[in-house]
């Protein structure tokens, strides 16, 4: 079933019992052919799950017994395998250093379909050495602007943040292709690198820039972690950008800066009546992860729980719960949403009451009050749900 003894014996392989090579000899061909004929098969008679299991099992042979004999079997294979996913093959069951010889001869290579690959196989491959580093920096010269793209981010999944690898990426951000100028920007987010130059080379593309390159660009400045002045007045201005989905990514980058400034929580509550039910959403919710539970904070997210998407109402509702504000008003607030049309709305009420009244005693009563006198409403599970998880809590 699913080749499950198949894949059992496989991975008993790569165990490497002693001597079952000398012993049984035809039983470890068949089982080795048989995962071969696996890695051959079409994925859609197979699946990718099943695939991924054979590549992972014919890997763990490296360094057994049955290393050189299952290399051998997929190159006679060759013309049924992807060349790349030979290479990978090769890579991981020692022939390392040929194939990073390989797809550094095809970085030079004519056609710009192979030297794409060459850079996209370079990236996974983990090989951080000077030559490699050195091939992708060329790279990022080449004619081809999908070679360029490809190249960058093979340095950012490498990790080698060497000032003259920063310094390609930091010119590349200029490139005059967008897709290009989007990969650079998230190899510098995957190096780490948040010196000052960098931020700026990111500044700059934030503020003038192709909507898909301002979205990266917002993310990775989050991520840096850099909260200077300038980076969040940046990104409260990319929250009046005309892109609603680079709003929605400047408001989380916000909350990943943790800045709870009065600017910062002035511009998310403004975020909150945004035309945009996306950006509502991911106001509300950056607001929770600040942690501001200010009276006016509160009082919005009790106005978002009257909003028309049902969305924005689960994160008012959600975030009313997290940020623990027992007042009477918030309770009475989330009660109401008890008897809300739409079953995600009423569940995380509940769920907001349920977290509220395990910091208060006078939460349980008001449920069952609400209870009894809603029990002929098709909604009433919604505050037994609540009345569950405040008895469920306390025992």
């Amino acid at each position: 079933w699913l080749h499950r003894d198949l894949l059992f014996a496989g991975n008993c392989l790569g165990e490497d019992p002693k001597n079952l090579r000398s012993t049984d000899s035809e039983l470890v061909q068949d089982i080795l052919e048989r995962l071969v004929e696996l890695e051959v098969s079409s994925e859609e008679r197979v699946g990718e799950k099943i695939r991924e299991q054979v590549f992972q099992i014919i890997c763990s042979l490296y360094e057994t017994d049955f290393e050189a004999q299952v290399l051998e079997l997929l190159k006679e294979e060759f013309h049924r395998i992807d060349d790349i996913r030979l290479l990978n093959y090769r890579h991981e069951l020692g022939e390392k250093y040929q194939v990073i010889t390989i797809l550094l001869t095809r970085l030079k290579h004519d056609d710009f379909v192979v030297r794409r690959r060459a850079a996209d196989a370079l990236g996974k491959l983990g090989n951080s050495s000077e030559t490699v580093i050195n091939a992708l920096l060329a790279g990022l010269q080449d004619d081809d602007s999908d070679v360029r793209l490809r190249a960058a981010e093979a340095l950012g999944q490498l990790g080698n943040s060497s000032e003259t690898v920063v310094n390609v990426l930091i010119a590349l951000v200029k490139d005059d292709h967008s897709f290009v100028r989007w990969r650079a920007a998230n190899a510098l987010g995957k190096l780490g690198n948040n010196s000052e130059t960098v931020i700026n080379a990111l500044l700059a593309r934030l503020m003038n820039d192709h909507s898909l390159v301002r979205l990266r660009v917002a993310e990775v400045l989050g991520q840096l972690g850099n909260s200077s002045e300038t980076v969040i007045n940046a990104l409260i201005a990319g929250l009046m950008d005309d892109d609603s989905v680079a709003r929605v990514i400047a408001a989380n980058a916000l909350g990943k800066l943790g800045n709870n400034s009065e600017t910062v929580i002035n511009a998310l509550l403004a975020g909150l009546q945004d035309d945009d039910s996306d950006v509502r959403v991911t106001a509300a919710n950056v607001l929770v992860n600040l942690g501001n539970s200010s009276e006016t904070v509160i009082n919005a997210l009790i106005a978002g729980l009257q909003d028309d998407d049902s969305d924005v109402r689960v994160s008012a509702a959600e975030a009313l719960g997290n940020l623990g504000n027992i007042s009477e008003t918030v309770v009475n607030a989330l009660l109401a949403l008890l008897m809300d049309d739409d079953y995600d709305v009423r569940k995380d009420a509940a769920n907001a009451l349920g977290k509220l009244g395990k910091t208060s005693n006078h939460i349980l009563p008001t449920v069952i009050e609400w209870i009894e006198q809603h029990q002929d409403s098709e909604y009433v599970g919604s505050g037994i749900d609540a009345l569950w998880d405040l008895v469920v809590g306390r025992e």
